[in-house]
């Protein structure tokens, strides 16, 4: 999502200068470092060359979206009843679970009525992410702008866990059938690519549930 008059691009991260606001990442293979670049916004607005640290970070196999009625909930057993090697699966499979949800969300936010979105948002990622994202719905309400089509996650993990309250996610995104939508004409953007190189920072609440708290794109191919 954007300011009028600026080029509609597929999915996420679009110039801090264009959007106003900040919190998004460029990052190397080493892991994730602060830009002031780029800005958080919303899935809808991307632009490779935007980024500005490549990565040599393996490309991740693609693997089966995983289905949120198979994923076990945060107080399905406490972590001193599982051994690492459980603990570490039932915090991967929850984390995927998430960030599948908010990618729904995110989907969906234009359409959701204005008082639920905040709660919408909250139970899946936290500020800065969410925050942003309210932002560029409001704004995409006023320039009648919503998402079409669906993302394809292709999940990997490059660094362990651990039992750790942090986590990153890796997703070589298929994007090429999704982007945005003028609605009052029916007018559709360019699509996303079909590999886009994302990863995501998880906070594990004190609630036991894992929420977004960061996104990332790399810039190199995955």
């Amino acid at each position: 999502m954007s300011r009028a008059g600026i080029r509609w691009r597929p999915l996420l991260c679009v110039l801090a200068v264009a959007l106003g606001v900040a919190g998004c990442t460029s990052s190397s293979a080493d892991g994730p470092t602060s830009s002031s670049s780029l800005t958080i916004a919303s899935a809808s607005v991307i632009d490779t060359s935007t980024a500005s640290a490549p990565a040599t970070a393996s490309s991740p196999g693609e693997v089966s979206t995983p289905s949120v009625g198979d994923v076990p909930t945060a107080s399905s057993a406490p972590p001193s009843a599982l051994d690492p090697a459980a603990q570490e699966a039932v915090d991967r499979r929850l984390i995927e679970s998430q960030w599948v949800a908010f990618w729904n969300v995110y989907d969906a936010i234009v359409r959701t009525p204005k008082d639920q979105r905040a709660a919408a948002l909250a139970a899946v990622a936290v500020p800065p992410v969410s925050d942003n994202i309210l932002e560029a719905a409001d704004q995409a309400d006023i320039d009648g702008i919503d998402n079409y089509g669906p993302v394809t996650h292709r999940l990997s993990w490059q660094f362990s866990i651990d039992g750790a309250s942090t986590a990153t996610i890796a997703d070589c995104q298929d994007q090429s059938q999704a982007g945005t939508i003028k609605i009052s004409t029916g007018e559709k953007g360019p699509p996303g690519q079909p590999r886009s190189n994302m990863r995501g920072l998880f906070n594990k609440g004190t609630d036991g549930v894992w929420r977004l708290s960061q996104l990332f794109f790399l810039e190199a191919t995955c």
